[in-house]
Formats: structure tokens, sequence, C-alpha cells
């Protein structure tokens, strides 16, 4: 993994960031406006926290990587960013951010759970999702600064899932064919549960946005597959390295 590219690259996209225009009207109907900023509300919970389980989970690696470890830190900063564009849209559709949801507390439980590989693949997963959500809500409504504020996240998240396919690519051309199979089929199972939990926690918001539950799923099994082939071919490079060394 050439960590000292993205730890290059967290550092230039802290520049050069352009602010939606928080202050331009909407023109959504009140009522779908109100269900956007309960939907945004639990995306933006998801994106608060400092990281510190897998900042620690990093540092305890053996031979760490002082560029990684790094480049990881600014991730985590910048999902923080995200936060604070969320909250702003939640504000500015007339909401309030939370602190708690079930679907946050079952995320948070799951991804510290079996340790610093799981919860970057459960994190992978969440800029998947998250990722179908926001091109969805892009495509179905007409509101500039939605827009301007999707297109922001969208070329973050695009960036934050290359990230992390070069770390999984490392970690599973350590693997056997056999052991890679496992972990794609368990991906694969964790992803499809992930997604249909977002639909049910949504719905209303996607609905009333003009989406459909077809419509959703299918973005998102788009973004898993993408991500999937990503991954094939960073650990065929990877692996490639591997036997030439």
């Amino acid at each position: 993994m050439n960590s000292k590219y993205w730890l290059n690259y967290y550092q230039q996209n802290r520049t050069n960031r352009p602010e939606p225009k928080w202050n331009l009207p909407s023109s959504l109907h009140p009522d779908l406006q109100r269900v956007l900023a309960r939907s945004l509300s639990h995306f933006q919970l998801g994106e608060t926290g400092g990281g510190t389980f897998l900042i620690d989970h990093a540092c305890k690696k053996a031979h760490r990587d002082e560029d990684y470890l790094q480049a990881l830190q600014l991730f985590i900063a910048e999902e923080g960013e995200h936060a604070r564009l969320l909250e702003r849209l939640v504000v500015r559709f007339g909401g309030a951010t939370i602190r708690h949801h079930w679907t946050h507390g079952l995320f948070h439980l799951i991804r510290q759970g079996f340790g610093f590989q799981f919860e970057i693949q459960v994190l992978v997963i969440a800029e998947l999702v998250g990722t179908a959500y926001y091109r969805v809500l892009r495509a179905r409504t007409r509101d500039s600064v939605l827009d301007e504020t999707c297109a922001l996240l969208l070329r973050d998240e695009a960036q934050h899932v290359e990230f992390h396919v070069h770390w999984l690519g490392s970690f599973l051309s350590r693997l056997l064919p056999l052991e890679i199979g496992l972990w794609r089929t368990q991906f694969q199972a964790l992803f499809s549960a992930a997604a249909v939990v977002a639909w049910i926690d949504h719905r209303e918001a996607l609905t009333a946005s003009g989406s459909s539950r077809p419509e959703f799923l299918r973005q998102a099994r788009q973004e898993c597959i993408r991500f999937l082939h990503q991954l094939e071919l960073n650990a065929r490079q990877e692996t490639a390295i591997l036997v030439t060394a």
C-alpha cells in the first residue's frame, strides 16, 4: 500500500473545499424537508466520533506504518467534516441532530467486535451504503444546497473507499484463495444486511423523494460490485508484488 500517496491526498483535500450556499432557500415541500432532516440526522450521527478504537488498533499493529497512521487520522477528521456538513443540512431543513439511534448503536457494536480488519470492512460497508443513499437523493430531489453537499460527500466517499481498497487489497494478498472466497462471502452477506437495514431506516425519506426499495437496493448493489472489482484488481497487484519480491 502506498501510504505516502494517501497521506498527501488527505493533506491536499483539506484545502479548496467549496462551501455549500447555505443561505439559499429550499424549494422542497415542508413535509419532504421534515423527513429528510430526520433521515440525514441518522447519517450525521454515524459520521461523529473521534475514531479512538480505530487509531488505537492501528497503533498496536506490529511494524506499523506511520504514513498510514497519519492518513487514517486525516480520514477520521474528514469524517468529522462530513458530520458538520450533514448537521448544516439537518438544520436547514428544520431538524435537529440526535445523540442516539438503534442503527448507530448496532453499527458501533458490530464494528468493534472483531478487531481492526473487521472494523475497516464495516466502515467500507457504511461508505458504500451512504454513497448509494446520496446518489439517490441527488437524483431524486431538486435542491441546490442538498445537491452541492451530496456532491462534496460523494467526492470524498469515492476516495475513502479507494483508500480502504488499498489496505484491504494488501490484507487479501496474504490469504489463500479459499480464505479469500470466504472473506468475500461474509462481506457480501454483511453488506446485503446493511443495505436492507438502511432501507428500513431511511424508507420514509427515500420514498418521499420519489425513490423506491428496488432503486435504492439496486444502487447499493452497484456500489458493492464496483468496490469488489476494485478490490480484486488491487489484491492481484499486491500479490504480484509479493511473488516477485
